[in-house]
Parts: C-alpha cells; structure tokens; sequence
C-alpha cells in the first residue's frame, strides 16, 4: 500500500514540498502545478490532529520528527483499523496550523490518464509565492 498526501490548503502543500529549502530556483517553481481534489465519497480518517486522539495514545510527537518510522507505523495500524486515511498537522508548520491528509491507495506511480485521477492543475500562483516568503521566508530567486 502506499499514500497520497495532499494538504488541506494550497500554503500547506508548498511548505512539505519545498520543506526547509529557502533559496528556490524561479523555473523550479515554473515547471510545478497545483492540484486540487474533490473528494467523491465520505471518507473514514484517523484525525492525530483532534485532541481526542490522546485518549488512544497519540500526541504531537507523532508527526513531528524528521523520521517517518512512528508515523507510518501508525498508518498501517489505522488502515488494518480500517480507516482511508490519516488527516495530520504539516510537519514543516512551525506554528502547526496547517494541515495534511494522506489518503491510502495502492502504492506506485499515479497514472495520469487514469479517469480517476483528478484533474484541473494549475500554475502556482503568485499569491501563494508571496504568502510563502512573507510567512516561512522562502525566496523565489529569478531566472538570470
């Protein structure tokens, strides 16, 4: 099995994907898009972002680390529970206000021409550049 991890705003995707990186390459964030999902169904998902879930044990430590050992522990244990997925707080958030979602699928690369797949990228937008470097201080360095 593996996962889809998607993030509940657009802020909260950039950060996990461009991380503690602060220098960014202009045509690097060019050649990336954005993509937003509608979810078709309801869906079961574990929420370590609840305050209930220390009444099974879970704390913020869970998601927090640089490794992954715990936190993909959990998710096999939460899909063998029988949940799709597990909504979580965006790691690279120091003031952890953003949120993530990893959806279980099977594992390998999506296909794009798959009908399931969803569609409707989009270019990063500008506002979302700027929110990144006021917030988080990534700067976007300009093609020479």
């Amino acid at each position: 099995m593996g996962a889809c991890c998607l993030a509940e705003a657009p802020l909260g995707a950039w950060v996990e994907v461009f991380r503690k990186r602060q220098l960014l390459p202009e045509v690097e964030i060019a050649e990336r898009s954005l993509l937003a999902v509608t979810l078709k169904r309801d869906l079961r998902v574990a929420d370590i972002t609840a305050r209930r879930a220390l009444s099974f044990g879970i704390t913020a430590s869970l998601g927090a680390g640089e490794q992954y050992d715990d936190g993909q522990a959990f998710a096999v244990q939460a899909l063998q529970e029988g949940f799709h997925g597990v909504r979580y707080l965006v790691r690279h958030d120091p003031a952890q206000k953003l949120y993530g979602l990893a959806l279980f699928s099977q594992a390998g690369t999506p296909d794009p021409a798959d009908p399931r797949w969803p569609a409707g990228s989009a270019a990063i937008p500008d506002a979302l550049v700027r929110d990144a470097e006021r917030l988080f201080g990534h700067r976007v360095l300009p093609t020479p």
